[in-house]
């Protein structure tokens, strides 16, 4: 399927900019905007095209055919670390710090950080992308979060005060969530009791993973924080759908992306699953053929 994409520098909140790749369909009826994980960047020659945030586009724009589809890359990769610094306080390598810290060796008493305004920085972004496009984009939004872009959600969904731009929210999807240390599911109980408040009657959270993530004997954590804010979410009301992909196959990085390809964007969805279990191996393994 050849698509056409536009690249915009985009200002947010406090003047700080992030790169947006955008597949913009005159007329859809949503927005689904994509925080990609570590390794992915512009397609360069030097690593898999299958991994690039090109070929990310191209799969979101395969499950999502009819929407507008704004994939937002991080403000920079460090060791093809993903950095969403805009959106959250994070630690040397991207993974999001804790919401409170000592003030020192002698002084035990925890601080609450601030943080950045993840909510107002993303409005932002989408209203200077608007402005470039010369028209304005659907109401309606889809977010999904895949590996440690997951972790830019949960700095939205700290920010459930915003009725304004939760009412918008149709679903929230995290793909294959996870990070090298905990930390991945941080939201508090009180934000997601907040979080039912605001949303429509059809907002839906989605948990997607793979054994990649939940059964890492090396990441026990994973699994446990998935149960946890699944437990939360349930807690607070909310709707929720989990859906666990490529169960009983060997895990790896190919089986870690392919849950993009796999994960369902609603229970009626057709063309996910299991069936595209391989999916990233067959492109990888097609496209090093097609160069000998």
């Amino acid at each position: 399927m050849p698509l056409c994409l536009g690249v915009f520098h985009c200002q947010g909140a406090e003047r700080k900019f992030n790169w947006l790749l955008v597949r913009h369909v005159p007329g859809a009826r949503r927005c689904v905007v994509f925080f990609p994980g570590d390794i992915s960047d512009f397609a360069s020659g030097h690593g898999p095209y299958s991994y690039s945030l090109e070929g990310l586009m191209w799969v979101l724009c395969c499950k999502f055919p009819e929407d507008t589809v704004v994939l937002v890359k991080s403000r920079m990769m460090v060791d093809h670390c993903a950095i969403y610094v805009n959106f959250m306080l994070v630690d040397g390598v991207g993974n999001p710090r804790p919401l409170t810290e000592r003030r020192g060796v002698e002084d035990s008493a925890e601080v609450e950080l601030e943080h950045p305004k993840a909510v107002e920085h993303l409005k932002l972004l989408l209203q200077s992308l608007a402005g470039d496009l010369g028209q304005d984009l659907p109401q309606s939004l889809v977010l999904v979060g895949f590996s440690k872009g997951a972790s830019v959600l949960n700095a939205l969904l700290r920010e459930s005060s915003e009725a304004e731009f939760w009412g918008r929210v149709e679903s929230v999807h995290f793909v294959d969530a996870g990070l090298l240390v905990p930390g991945v599911f941080p939201v508090q109980d009180k934000e997601l009791w907040g979080l039912y408040e605001v949303v429509a009657a059809h907002f839906v959270i989605w948990l997607h993973a793979t054994p990649r993530q939940m059964k890492d004997e090396s990441r026990p954590f994973i699994v446990e924080e998935h149960e946890a804010f699944a437990q939360r979410c349930q807690v607070a009301g909310l709707s929720l759908e989990r859906r666990m992909y490529a169960e009983g196959e060997e895990p790896g990085l190919d089986m870690h992306f392919d849950a993009l390809r796999c994960f369902l964007t609603s229970p009626s969805d057709r063309d996910g699953g299991d069936q595209h279990c391989g999916f990233f191996h067959r492109w990888k393994t097609e496209a090093e053929e097609s160069e000998r």
